[in-house]
C-alpha cells in the first residue's frame, strides 16, 4: 500500500492526544450492492429499507458530542454509488435517500475516501473533495535515513544521496 490507513491512523492519534475522540467507522462500498449501502423501498410492499451507509450517517448525526465523527470509505471509487454522495459533498451537506429522507452530515462529521486511485471519479466528485496524495517513493525507509542524514553538522557525516 501507500500508508493511506497509516495517516488515518495518525490523524486519529491526533486527536486523541488532543483529548479530542473522534469516531472512526470503516465501510467498503463495493462489497455490497448500491440498495444495500443507501436503503430501498421494498417494490412488493411498498416499505423502506435502511442502508449500511443511510442507517450509519444517521446513527452518527444523532450524536450530540462535538468530537470528530468519520464515516472511512475504502474501496475504489465506483460511479454506481458515488453520486449519491454529491449532496452529502456539496454545500448541502445533507444524503437524500429514495425514502425522501434527508439525514444532514453535521459539522462534526465528515467523509474520508480511502482510494487507490481516482480513474472512476466525476469532475463534480473531485472538485468537492480535499485531496492528499501519497507518493508511493516518499515511503520506506529510505526518506527516514535520507532526513537523519540532513541533520548532520559534520560534512563527513554527510553522504551523497543513493
Amino acid at each position: 500500500g501507500t500508508g493511506k490507513t497509516q495517516v488515518l491512523k495518525s490523524l486519529n492519534m491526533t486527536y486523541r492526544q488532543m483529548k479530542r475522540k473522534p469516531m472512526m467507522l470503516d465501510m467498503n462500498p463495493k462489497a455490497v450492492t448500491a440498495d444495500e449501502l443507501f436503503g430501498f423501498i421494498n417494490q412488493n410492499t411498498r416499505e423502506w429499507k435502511d442502508g449500511l451507509f443511510s442507517t450509519t450517517m444517521r446513527d452518527l448525526a444523532e450524536i450530540t458530542t462535538d468530537s470528530p465523527k468519520w464515516i472511512v470509505l475504502d474501496g475504489d471509487i465506483d460511479p454506481m454509488w458515488i453520486e449519491s454522495l454529491n449532496t452529502v459533498m456539496d454545500d448541502n451537506k445533507v444524503l437524500t435517500l429514495a425514502s425522501n429522507e434527508r439525514i444532514p452530515l453535521n459539522n462534526s462529521m465528515r467523509l474520508l475516501f480511502e482510494i487507490g486511485h481516482l480513474k472512476y471519479a466525476t469532475p463534480a466528485t473531485v472538485s468537492r473533495a480535499g485531496i492528499l496524495f501519497v507518493n508511493p517513493q516518499d515511503l520506506g525507509w529510505n526518506p527516514y535515513v535520507l532526513s537523519w542524514i540532513e541533520t548532520r553538522e559534520v560534512q563527513s557525516e554527510r553522504i551523497e544521496r543513493w
